[in-house]
């Protein structure tokens, strides 16, 4: 049941608009909660209490404890414990991923469903785009998506290029894991497919990060002495940059790189430029502590630059938001935990495990994209792709599979 409970919850959370609205969130944690409760249950009839320990757990207990002691002296603690409460959930699945998911068969399951829920998303994206949409419930007048960019159930473009910058580097990973022919094939055309979408939403964050993360699974392909299917990355790649310049060729891509320079438009960067300097003052003022999880769309008001065209709820840049709220205790913590996460990936990649090596390399590949994503946007501020985020970390962090029982 922990088990399904994951997936009802990788399901739910890209369908139900990203998850951003208070409704959504109460469906995760009610979620959590019971496949926390099972597990409990599952644990408590087998008497096994073993606890399968992470590199990441000493970085998680000071993340955590960071947190809620900025939230005890926070700005405003109601909004600073509904954002402690989430933090807590994504652990909590982090955890349960872990404990969960052992075996060589669950693996291959939840990374299945994953890469089954990116193409629906892609193909309901493209088709939405196109002025086909049988989901009524689906369209979001109320926040004028534009509607030449593939957005598909989420609200914003830019949110959902960073689900399939992830989705399409896992899925180029699961090609390693050892498949025959005709699911290469298929493989090959779903990648294709995200690519697509990814394109097409137009977002230059999500080409950047999607970039930047191939490169660094070809790099670790090719470091890699274990890896002998050098002709097939070189097919690969040779495919995804023809393909890539064909669309971007025949597409308004000139226009998106122009906008770059475009002044009073929050989605650029000279606008996200100059709201950075006013939460780097907002640092200043409350460094140790910052102003409490969950309370930047409220404080940021009192520093946001004269000259910006809209308000600023998030900062559009994961880091700046976090350390703004959690003070510059949090930056050794998040460093500690990079390298700890990485090392641990690097180790496994050395792993004889076709499997192992694909789905460890497709993941810090993704997690690579949506890293370097997170400087100019707040992908991680969004519960569908915090999530997905959350479960790519269990996956590298998580011990070796163990055969199907």
């Amino acid at each position: 049941m922990p088990r399904y409970a994951l997936y009802a919850l990788l399901i739910f959370t890209p369908l139900a608009r990203a998850s951003v609205q208070d409704w959504a969130v109460t469906v995760i944690h009610m979620v959590t909660l019971i496949a926390l409760t099972a597990f409990l249950l599952e644990r408590c009839l087998s008497r096994d209490w073993e606890w399968i320990r992470t590199p990441l757990d000493m970085p998680i207990i000071c993340l955590l404890a960071v947190c809620l002691l900025s939230s005890i002296f926070s700005l405003y603690k109601a909004a600073s414990l509904w954002a402690f409460i989430l933090l807590v959930n994504y652990v909590l699945i982090y955890y349960l991923v872990i404990q969960a998911i052992r075996t060589r068969a669950q693996f291959m399951h939840l990374v299945h469903l994953i890469i089954g829920i990116a193409a629906f998303l892609a193909i309901f994206g493209l088709a939405k785009s196109s002025g086909t949409n049988p989901f009524p419930w689906w369209d979001y007048p109320e926040l004028h998506e534009d509607a030449f960019r593939v957005a598909a159930t989420f609200g914003n473009a830019n949110n959902f290029a960073g689900y399939m910058e992830m989705v399409i580097l896992l899925t180029l990973g699961l090609l390693l894991t050892g498949l025959k022919v005709p699911r290469i094939i298929m493989m090959l055309c779903l990648i294709f497919l995200f690519i697509a979408a990814l394109i097409f939403s137009f977002s230059r964050g999500g080409w950047i990060a999607a970039l930047f993360g191939f490169a660094f699974l070809v790099t670790a392909l090719i470091a890699n002495r274990r890896f002998n299917r050098k002709k097939l990355v070189a097919g690969i790649t040779f495919g995804f940059v023809a393909i890539s310049l064909f669309v971007l060729a025949n597409t308004g891509v000139a226009d998106r790189v122009v906008t770059l320079k475009q002044k009073q438009d929050i989605t650029n960067f000279i606008g996200r430029a100059t709201a950075w300097a006013g939460i780097v003052d907002m640092i200043r003022d409350y460094p140790v502590l910052g102003i409490g999880p969950g309370t930047f769309a409220v404080v940021f008001t009192q520093y946001q630059p004269p000259g910006l065209s809209a308000r600023h709820f998030r900062a559009h840049n994961d880091y700046l938001q976090v350390i703004s709220e959690g003070g510059l205790l949090l930056i050794p913590i998040i460093i500690w935990m990079i390298i700890a996460l990485y090392r641990k990936g690097f180790r496994k990649l050395r792993n004889p495990s076709r499997l192992v090596r694909g789905i460890t390399v497709g993941a810090l590949s993704g997690i690579t994209a949506i890293l370097i994503h997170s400087l100019g946007d707040f992908n991680l501020q969004i519960p569908a792709d915090a999530l997905l985020f959350t479960v790519l970390v269990a996956l590298i962090a998580s011990p070796l599979p163990i055969d199907n029982q």
